[in-house]
């Protein structure tokens, strides 16, 4: 310490080695090698040059601009032993910490601070490394649904195990939407949209706790697709509806009771081959829980026409025999191939020639929706009816001014065994 009333000598910093230019034998030429400390990277490379004045020129310039000060205040060199302390237990120099904190503000570009950005790195780190590979958290899921159809269970484990399994091996975590979007792009709009819908219950499965293995927003930017519009909605004319149950009986009681259920009940194919007799009231059609694709429970009025097939075709039926025939989907094709449209029939031995193009999808129940919309039906009473829950805006969408109320009343009026139901009239 110098005398009193004077200032203390400043701290000098050690001088650091002088970079050289050296001449290399083996490759005739002059190398600078430059440490990690004056590297622009952070990293030690070798700079080469033809003549020792480019390569001396180089050398002067990097000792140049990390020549140190000849002497630093007390105050800074406070503050670097401070920082030095700091930096330690990361095995980290001043020099090195610059540079970092450097590229970290130049990346952010003034969009938020290093901590926000570290903090959410480690949030994402985290996440990554907590999460589980697919095929393992798709295992889990579908072990966990012991209360699923056998049908929903079989198109889960399509969707989950088959059409996603190129992706099985990677943490949920780390997939991306494009990657989601790449599997999907290759498949039809129909499976597509079931992929999609199965893909998205699982996702938000494996996105709460306790799992938190995903991010439900991945499946949620998935690109919306529709697959059907108004048009795409195809119902039965009264011929068609004549010809559909003229076949059906002609294949057996069994089959004439299932296809007048779904005609003039609207009642969902899957839902049909569920029902008993016993569902089957003086006034009502009782979809129960067990029955109905929503999981609820809700009743399908018994029209005077659909109350003349029933009577016509139940016979002396137990309660708990089904409504539908054994074989019900190949005595369903049979029926429709009967009827004059494109259906392949292995049980018909001579199929009649195809008249009516390809079978339309639901087409009883969307006809039998289109019948009471035209007769003027109340459109809170179809919805319960027909377990939409899209309510009124669908019921309009789809079934308003589908057929006209003389054609609508043409197709009640169709009785079993070619007999005419009478004394109809709009609701």
């Amino acid at each position: 310490m110098g005398p009193i009333g004077t200032n203390p000598t400043p701290k000098t910093m050690p001088r650091k080695p002088k970079i050289e230019a050296i001449f290399s034998t083996p490759r005739n030429r002059w190398k600078v090698d430059v440490s990690a400390e004056k590297s622009d990277t952070g990293r030690r490379y070798k700079a080469w040059f033809k003549t020792r004045d480019e390569a001396r020129d180089y050398a002067a310039k990097l000792n140049e601009q990390d020549a140190p000060s000849p002497a630093i205040t007390p105050g800074l060199a406070a503050e670097a032993d401070k920082a030095r302390g700091i930096l330690e237990p990361f095995k980290l120099d001043l020099v090195q910490a610059a540079r970092e904190v450097a590229a970290a503000l130049e990346v952010l570009g003034g969009k938020g601070s290093i901590l926000d950005a570290a903090k959410a790195y480690r949030a994402s780190h985290d996440a990554r490394h907590s999460s589980k590979p697919l095929g393992e958290a798709v295992a889990l899921y579908l072990d966990s649904k012991i209360d699923l159809r056998d049908s929903t269970l079989k198109s889960y484990k399509y969707s989950l195990e088959r059409v996603f399994s190129a992706l099985e091996s990677q943490p949920m975590a780390d997939i991306t939407t494009a990657q989601i979007e790449a599997i999907l792009t290759l498949k039809g709009p129909t499976a597509r949209a079931m992929h999609k819908r199965n893909l998205r219950v699982f996702w938000k499965w494996a996105s709460i706790l306790p799992r938190q293995w995903a991010n439900m927003a991945t499946v949620d930017a998935l690109e919306a697709i529709r697959i059907s519009s108004d048009a795409d909605i195809e119902i039965l004319k009264p011929g068609g509806v004549k010809a559909l149950l003229h076949a059906a009986e002609a294949e057996g009681t069994g089959a004439a009771a299932a296809y007048a259920v779904a005609v003039f009940g609207g009642v969902r194919m899957a839902e049909l081959a569920r029902l008993t007799w016993g569902d089957v009231g003086e006034d009502n059609i009782e979809i129960g829980r067990a029955i109905s694709k929503k999981h609820s429970r809700r009743l399908i009025p018994i029209c005077p026409t659909l109350r003349a097939w029933i009577d016509a075709t139940r016979g002396d039926a137990e309660h708990t025999a089904p409504i539908v025939p054994p074989n019900w989907i190949d005595v369903s094709k049979s029926v429709r191939r009967r009827a004059g449209w494109n259906i392949a029939a292995r049980l018909l031995g001579s199929p009649p020639i195809p008249t009516r193009g390809e079978w339309p999808a639901n087409a009883c129940r969307h006809t039998c929706a289109s019948v009471q919309v035209a007769i003027g039906t109340p459109l809170d009473d179809l919805t319960f009816k027909f377990g939409h829950a899209g309510g009124h805006d669908l019921l309009r969408r789809h079934y308003v001014s589908r057929l006209t109320k003389k054609d609508a009343l043409a197709i009640l009026a169709i009785g079993p065994n070619g007999s005419k139901i009478s004394n109809l009239s709009a609701a």
